[in-house]
């Protein structure tokens, strides 16, 4: 056909009306599978291009979700962002991703740049700085939206999360009761991060709660292999080395590791991660982890984000998933 062919044209050739070809177009409301493979092969036929741009004029906004994210190199995001994708491709949006480099300045170009586009909603990581009246501008306008791992204090929106104090409480529990840990450490993450704080506070919990722990060490770090080998460099300048060591991410645990093989040193030290990326347990020895499912984290949020795109001015949802410990070797169980 040598001019464009439209949906009109497509119901027609499959014997449809217009109203159920656009059903079958977006994937919504009941039409047989049969009547949707008829329009599916005249669309093949005919060669019918849906124009995604005329859509997203006549609706207001386009069948594209924003994720805007902190660090695309941090593996459990990786992972969270797989499960964003998952769950809203099958819905049938396409997510367009942004990194801000935990940049509040980067954030906010980012977010102007996805509305300008007519993104239909917004699952963010949110910047460290980021303005808690972000979130009323963001109802506001109309867009629904949902925060992802981390949350903002003061901020009024739906966020999707771990309990990170139980997880903390997890690791040092483990530590002190099972292997007997005096002195213990927290290693890794800025010292200003919001889970960081809330994961120390639990191994402190658990610290107090049996009365025995002597000492816990607390040096921050980035969060990162890099972070994690400057602060196992730090901790074996303190002198004697503490009996467990909880790290604020799996990599963090990596590097310190890595500081640890150094200097010959850490026979006898328990260590424990946090996040049980995938890498977890192919490291040697395998690392025991405060596994918080982040594929799960992302589907989640990605499920409730659909429900805010229907009605972004329903009151916020928060979901703190509980943590599981994840045991291998590293915090010396399983061991001959």
């Amino acid at each position: 056909m040598s001019e464009k062919v439209t949906l009109r044209d497509v119901a027609a050739h499959a014997g449809v009306s217009r109203a159920t070809a656009s059903l079958v177009l977006r994937g919504t409301g009941r039409v047989s599978p049969r009547t949707r493979e008829r329009v599916l092969a005249s669309m093949a036929e005919l060669g019918y291009i849906y124009d995604q741009v005329a859509a997203s004029l006549r609706t207001r906004h386009a069948r594209v979700v924003g994720v805007v994210v902190t660090n695309i190199g941090n593996p459990n995001l990786a992972e969270v962002i797989l499960g964003l994708e998952a769950e809203f491709r099958q819905a049938g949006y396409l997510p367009l991703l942004t990194v801000t480099r935990d940049d509040a300045t980067q954030q906010d170009e980012a977010l102007a740049a996805l509305q300008e586009h007519k993104i239909a909603g917004l699952a963010m990581v949110p910047a460290s700085g980021t303005d808690p009246a972000l979130t009323d501008r963001l109802t506001a306008s109309g867009l629904g939206h949902v925060f992802v791992t981390r949350y903002v204090e003061g901020a009024r929106t739906s966020f999707v999360g771990t309990d990170d104090v139980r997880g903390g409480e997890l690791a040092g529990a483990h530590l002190i009761e099972r292997h007997g840990c005096r002195r213990l450490a927290y290693l890794g993450g800025p010292a200003w991060m919001l889970s960081r704080h809330e994961r120390l506070s639990g191994v402190r919990r658990a610290a107090d709660a049996s009365g025995r722990v002597e000492e816990l060490i607390d040096l921050p770090s980035e969060t990162s292999g890099g972070g994690g080998l400057a602060a196992g460099r730090e901790l074996l300048e303190r002198g004697e080395l503490p009996d467990g060591v909880v790290c604020h991410s799996d990599s963090v645990a990596f590097g310190l590791y890595r500081a640890l093989r150094e200097r010959d040193g850490g026979e006898g030290v328990r260590v424990i991660g946090y996040d049980d990326i995938p890498g977890a347990a192919l490291w040697e020895p395998p690392l025991t982890s405060v596994a918080v499912h982040g594929r799960r984290l992302g589907q989640r949020a990605a499920r409730l984000l659909l429900d805010r795109m229907t009605d972004p001015y329903a009151a916020p949802v928060v979901h703190r998933s509980a943590p599981e410990l994840a045991v291998r070797e590293s915090c010396g169980c399983h061991t001959s």
